[in-house]
């Protein structure tokens, strides 16, 4: 087996086993090609602020520091990425089928794009499967292949091991290379100075955040329809700033029924509340299909809304031409208005 490098720096195991294994090593040798560091710069650089968020979480819930780097191999921490079969959603990858019961999925609210309420929903299902398998490589696996496959995997296999199912064959390709990359990149980055290179660190040496209030913010709760925009109007902050904060509107509205807590910067509770008493809210929807003839001004009269109303719903331009048989959600006025 290969050894691993002695350079002058001492070298720290990473809390979750396996650093060693010739898997890993082959992975790790890759990265440490200088278009593999390059690519691991850039990749924990741009997510440097919710790398810190789940650092946070996982010393909070007293989980492995090497999970952080799960989520370079789920999506390279991109909080909009989208698998190559579209399934796979979010920073943190997470199936149609798998959200159940750690994140809401509708035609309004997708919260597998918001990075915060994703790491906690991912954080849950590891320590699920932690509780289950009591071996944190069978977590991450069972993480990427399903627990339930997982379970199938160790029925009657003489070494309850992720390195046996492996080597034997007896999980998924994917899951196979999965968790040695996980581990080469926790080994690099926690390690970073033994093997000679710099990268972004999420902690100081005395294992404090580099922004000690990541992560924190303020919210309010809203029991009716309000656009993001007219919220960021209200306040006089940048739209785009509302929007990154809660990126699991879908349509840049809250959804029209139940409540929907909205995400703010911290500081600003008490002037969005004030906010929310002077703008136009929606209290619940009418669906209409478009016919022959409909127009977004022929709507509005229709059912006495602005046309900017129908607009900030469906998330469409004014200029939008109507296509027969698509479905338009009509707002309905709240009577506060």
């Amino acid at each position: 087996m290969t050894s691993i490098p002695a350079y002058a720096v001492e070298y720290k195991a990473i809390d979750i086993p396996g650093a060693d294994q010739p898997a890993v090593i082959k992975i790790r040798n890759d990265f440490l090609k200088p278009s593999g560091v390059k690519k691991l710069m850039d990749i924990l650089d741009n997510a440097e602020s919710y790398r810190l968020y789940v650092h946070k979480k996982l010393t909070a819930k007293n989980m492995p520091s090497s999970l952080e780097y799960l989520p370079v191999v789920e999506s390279d921490y991109n909080p909009s990425a989208k698998s190559k079969d579209g399934n796979g959603v979010g920073m943190w990858q997470f199936m149609p089928n798998s959200t159940d019961p750690f994140l809401v999925r509708n035609e309004w609210v997708d919260e597998r794009l918001d990075p915060w309420r994703s790491t906690d929903a991912a954080l849950s299902k590891l320590s699920d499967n932690y509780h289950v398998f009591n071996d944190w490589l069978l977590a991450v696996a069972a993480y990427n292949c399903g627990a339930g496959a997982m379970v199938r995997a160790l029925k009657n296999v003489p070494e309850k091991t992720f390195w046996y199912l492996a080597e034997n064959n007896l999980l998924p390709d994917h899951t196979i290379r999965y968790v040695p990359k996980l581990l080469a990149i926790a080994d690099i980055v926690q390690n970073s100075a033994y093997y000679g290179i710099e990268l972004p660190a999420a902690v100081r040496d005395e294992e404090n955040p580099l922004t000690a209030h990541c992560g924190e913010f303020d919210y309010i709760t809203v029991k009716v329809m309000i656009s993001l925009t007219q919220l960021a109007g209200e306040l006089r902050i940048d739209e785009m700033m509302l929007e990154k904060l809660n990126p699991a509107l879908l349509r840049g509205v809250t959804p029209p029924d139940g409540s929907y807590s909205i995400r703010l910067p911290s500081g600003m509770q008490t002037t969005a509340e004030h906010a929310l008493t002077q703008i136009k809210t929606y209290k619940t929807l009418n669906v209409h299909t478009i016919i022959k003839g409909n127009t977004l001004w022929s709507l509005s009269r229709t059912y006495g809304i602005t046309v900017e109303d129908i607009c900030t719903v469906n998330a469409i331009s004014p200029k939008t031409t109507l296509e027969i048989g698509k479905i338009l959600y009509i707002p309905v006025k709240s009577s506060d208005n």
